[in-house]
């Protein structure tokens, strides 16, 4: 299966980056993209059916778990359209500012995560940062003037043969031209899979785990990307390590929020929501 990407250029910050090997290959896709796109259709990630440049089909576009009213510091769900901060953020504000967070981590979703992360499927990944970029587009989010993908540890990363979080940074560092800088967090332990573990578990067990390394030191404004933000455990721990080396902001960019069960009245009320848009724009 082979996903059309939109080009957009953009002028990376070059570093050694520890958490994906880099491309120094540069191709103009330009003058054959027509020309493949003619002898290879792009197809839905989902379905399979014929799609458009961003590989997912209108129908599976409008099923997906779209996420209503939000809380904009961490992205758990609100009751009403009218709230903007719940009430733990607002008792106990977490390092971030904002969560970008445009589906909840439910089928087909899940499906898209699952098949990116851990089925190789790069074609998923793109569909879920070119959700990320459409809904920054949309919603007028401050763009920062850095991405920082969340790291792997190099054992994990020789394991999965690639970090999820830094193809989809560089997806939307493309689309939204926004320098990436991808060396410079870094995982100082192989902690445990999260999966499975309490909120209490996810933060002893993240502990210490991040590190800032080197003399760049984070703009003043920052997004940590990642796929999904479970307990925002993980997101919280990189958060604390941007603004202890320097970050003024960081705000949080995921394709989808996993919501705890016992935010299940709410989570009913915002399954109905749907986008604005009938299908995916090429941005």
């Amino acid at each position: 299966m082979r996903c059309n990407v939109p080009g957009r250029g953009m002028q990376y910050e070059k570093h050694a980056m520890t958490c994906q090997p880099e491309n120094k290959i540069q191709v103009d896709r330009r003058w054959w993209q027509p020309v493949l796109d003619f002898i290879l259709p792009p197809r839905c990630v989902l379905c399979g059916q014929s799609s458009g440049a961003v590989c997912i089909c209108a129908g599976c576009w409008t099923d997906l778990p779209w996420h209503g009213p939000h809380c904009l510091r961490c992205g758990l769900p609100l009751g009403s359209v009218r709230d903007k901060i719940c009430g733990a953020c607002i008792l106990n504000p977490p390092p971030f500012t904002r969560t970008v967070c445009p589906l909840l981590y439910e089928f087909p979703a899940n499906r898209l995560v699952r098949s990116f992360k851990y089925k190789r499927q790069l074609a998923a990944g793109r569909v879920l940062s070119h959700l990320i970029c459409e809904y920054v587009a949309v919603h007028e989010v401050p763009l920062p003037a850095m991405l920082i993908p969340v790291p792997l540890h190099k054992f994990r990363m020789l394991k999965r043969g690639f970090n999820q979080a830094y193809e989809m940074a560089a997806y939307a560092g493309r689309t939204l031209d926004i320098p990436l800088l991808a060396n410079a967090l870094r995982r100082r332990r192989n902690t445990p899979a999260q999966s499975g573990l309490s909120r209490k578990q996810r933060r002893k067990n993240l502990q210490g785990a991040f590190y800032w390394h080197g003399s760049v030191r984070p703009a003043k404004h920052v997004v940590l990307i990642d796929d999904v933000m479970t307990t925002g455990s993980t997101l919280t721990e990189c958060a604390r390590v941007l603004k202890k080396a320097g970050a003024k902001r960081v705000d949080i960019w995921v394709a989808a929020r996993a919501v705890p069960a016992n935010r299940g009245g709410a989570d009913t009320a915002i399954s109905q929501a749907r986008h604005p848009r009938a299908q995916p724009s090429a941005l």
